[in-house]
């Protein structure tokens, strides 16, 4: 029987696989500029009420007050609900690849759920009932500024901190604004490593600290959705933090790796937020 060397080679060669590399993810930032809370064990919704106000008046002396006011009350709840993903590994996978097959997909998946919950967040800007800009416009630190002193003075001023969250292609129409001597401390309060990475300055005028978000959706980028928002604006809500779990299938030859979180970003108050409506096109200068 004739033997051909090079079939014979490649025969009783292996395949060699190098180290595997893993599509990036843009990190998230609203974790830690959202109003945060938890449902309790035995909670199915969270309440949040809200007190209306009063006004006090001149009284004269010796005259009993008896101009009494109502203390009114307004509220919303809210509620979660599940998101997760789930992933099969085969026996063959795990036995050919040199990675840590199930360390290398817990991060995938985890990346996955981070996403998801940072997109549901990010949603929430074109919900905003006031704001600034239109399609095509380019955006400058003068808008920003607007929408600052908007927020400062209007009949309920909204509550510090106040933050912005710009898509890159946005922020990149600023960033010569922002070089200016003072303006650029990272502010105490925000030192987590994700916000760190993602700080890229202070607003001159009133300081707000701004942040970029590459998960911002600019399909159709003249017309992107960013925001400066107090952090009493937006909440996120947790019934339970992302939990992983590994289940082998036998049949399948292989084990279900998953990720589940049961969670809602949601809005809080209107007010207390401005979108930003600018054009969010990749730059060539």
């Amino acid at each position: 029987m004739a033997y051909t060397i090079a079939t014979d080679l490649a025969a009783g060669q292996i395949a060699m696989i190098g180290e595997a590399r893993f599509t990036l993810e843009h990190d998230v930032v609203l974790d830690g500029l959202f109003t945060k809370a938890t449902l309790e064990k035995g909670e199915k919704s969270k309440f949040y009420p809200k007190f209306g106000s009063v006004t006090a008046s001149d009284l004269t002396d010796g005259v009993d007050m008896t101009d009494a006011q109502s203390l009114t009350i307004t509220g919303t709840t809210h509620i979660t609900d599940e998101a997760g993903c789930k992933v099969i590994v085969t026996k063959k996978l795990v036995q050919q690849l040199k990675e840590d097959t199930f360390r290398a997909t817990g991060k995938i998946i985890g990346n996955a759920m981070r996403k998801k919950i940072e997109t549901d967040g990010l949603g929430l800007f074109s919900g905003l009932a006031n704001g600034l800009g239109s399609s095509g416009t380019t955006f400058s630190i003068a808008y920003m500024q607007a929408a600052v002193t908007q927020m400062y003075g209007q009949s309920e001023p909204a509550p510090d901190p106040i933050y912005a969250v710009l898509h890159p292609y946005t922020y990149h129409d600023i960033k010569t604004n922002l070089a200016i001597p003072g303006t650029s401390n990272m502010p105490e309060g925000i030192q987590g490593s994700a916000l760190q990475g993602k700080w890229r300055g202070n607003e001159p005028l009133y300081g707000v600290p701004i942040f970029i978000a590459g998960n911002i959706d600019n399909s159709t980028a003249a017309a992107t959705y960013s925001a400066i928002f107090s952090k009493m604006a937006f909440i996120y809500l947790v019934g339970w933090e992302p939990e992983q779990w590994i289940e082998e299938d036998k049949s399948l030859r292989g084990w279900e790796i998953g990720i589940v979180a049961d969670y809602a970003c949601v809005e809080e108050d209107d007010g207390y937020g401005r979108y930003l409506l600018f054009d969010a096109t990749a730059p060539t200068s």
